[in-house]
């Protein structure tokens, strides 16, 4: 399967990053082409997609590399900021955001590479990890996050009389997808759990190019 999705990426090229199921429709296709599921099967599973995916706005598409691995990319311009400054200010807001000091990250002037590991709570009950690598140049930024994997988090609690306890389960962005090949029950969290995702790395960029082009107010006093 890992093969199939490399060569869809490989034919459809930029087109597999718009916001659409064509890939999830495009792995069940193939499923049905290599008699791996019976005409039935798929009619079922198809119906039952398209009334999934009809509830939502947008599909959660995750952009992925050329060996399928999930991979955001992101590039910014900021016109009149050196290196240096572009440099300072992103650490600056690391530093304030999650408590990531130089000395607990990567971070290179001369080659403008800052290079970190972060955790996050992304929605009840899990949380994201990830790893990012930003580079910079004069007037411009590309950040770049990968290693997605995600822990979920079960209370302890009661169960026909007997005591359940605490549990953890640790699994990596590559699980929860495709969706379309788990079970149909999981269709709706998973397709939440990828778009928080991508929210969430989307608002990250924005929040912190409107930190390093807003008024630095450090110097002003």
């Amino acid at each position: 399967m890992r093969n199939f999705l490399i060569l869809l990426l490989l034919f459809f090229g930029s087109a597999l990053y718009g916001q659409t199921d064509s890939i999830e429709k495009a792995v069940l296709y193939n499923k049905l082409l290599t008699k791996e599921i019976g005409q039935s099967e798929f009619q079922r599973i198809w119906s039952g997609w398209n009334l999934t995916i009809k509830g939502m706005t947008q599909y959660p598409d995750i952009p992925l590399d050329q060996n399928g691995q999930a991979h955001y990319t992101f590039r910014k311009e900021f016109k009149d900021f050196n290196k240096e400054k572009l440099f300072s200010r992103t650490l600056e807001w690391l530093s304030i955001n999650y408590g990531l000091i130089p000395s607990s990250i990567y971070s290179n002037l001369e080659d403008g590479k800052i290079i970190f590991r972060n955790n996050i709570n992304l929605i009840t009950g899990h949380s994201c990890a990830y790893s990012s690598v930003i580079s910079i140049k004069n007037e411009k930024m590309q950040i770049e996050f990968i290693k997605i994997s995600y822990q979920l988090y079960y209370e302890g609690h009661y169960s026909n009389n007997e005591w359940i306890p605490e549990k953890t389960i640790d699994f990596g962005i590559n699980q929860v997808y495709p969706i379309i090949l788990l079970k149909p029950s999981d269709w709706i969290s998973n397709l939440n759990l990828l778009k928080t995702t991508n929210d969430f790395f989307t608002t990250e960029i924005q929040n912190l190019y409107d930190y390093i082009t807003s008024n630095d107010y450090s110097n002003q006093f």
